[in-house]
């Protein structure tokens, strides 16, 4: 008996089948942004509105059956992330790498889960973090996927570091694609962090992508500081 598919599988062949009429990369990367747009719209209330504005006008230009097959996707992403909740893995690096895009995107590579996270344990140590010190913040000058920080929430969780409620993540990346992937991903696994679209090396920046438990750690410090 064949084994059912999992989710991120669903996803790919969701990916594919609709890249069939518009090609993979297009719908790859539509996919990242009408999703980025949708979770900022909903959950970050300083850009809601030109949020809203985008998703609107990359919806208003797709047949229902289109717009629903991107539904179904983001649908598939989420119960892959809820799979992998206490064990975050970059799962739309993975999906770019199976669908072959380096080829379309410039050559760009992203790096693997394992290697992720063994870069994680050497750089990060034993975290303490006493209830008085501001949140932990570590900074992804070029995050790519956003799979370094995905391995270094990893390390944190293995350390049993309150990492929601205690760190926060600044990331950042030239290509707005990479901005979206790695925004969705850390809004589904709950991390809080800011993601900038900007080019690192002259400090030019353009956007901020504000995921939902961005504030969290603030609002948490400043109710224990002042218990």
């Amino acid at each position: 008996m064949a084994k059912e598919k999992g989710h991120k599988e669903k996803l790919i062949d969701e990916i594919q089948m609709l890249a069939q009429s518009k090609g993979v990369n297009t719908v790859f990367t539509t996919f990242l942004e009408i999703t980025a747009n949708s979770i900022a719209a909903q959950m970050d209330p300083e850009h809601a509105e030109i949020r809203e504005a985008r998703y609107g006008e990359i919806a208003s230009g797709m047949t229902p059956e289109t717009l629903e097959a991107y539904a179904r996707m983001f649908g598939q992403l989420c119960l892959a992330v809820l799979e992998r909740q206490d064990d975050p893995c970059d799962i739309l690096g993975d999906i770019y790498h199976k669908l072959r895009l380096n080829n379309e995107w410039s050559g760009q590579f992203f790096t693997p889960d394992h290697i992720s996270r063994l870069m994680a344990e050497l750089a990060t140590p034993v975290i303490e973090n006493p209830d008085h010190e501001s949140p932990v913040t570590i900074s992804e000058p070029a995050c790519g996927s956003g799979t370094l920080i995905l391995g270094a929430v990893w390390v944190m969780q293995k350390q049993q570091f309150d990492f929601q409620h205690k760190s926060f993540f600044v990331a950042q990346d030239i290509d707005i694609r990479c901005v979206w992937m790695a925004y969705i991903q850390l809004s589904l696994y709950g991390i809080p962090a800011v993601v900038i679209h900007g080019n690192t090396m002259n400090m030019e920046e353009w956007d901020r992508w504000y995921t939902p438990y961005a504030a969290v750690p603030f609002l948490a410090y400043e109710e224990r500081k002042g218990a």
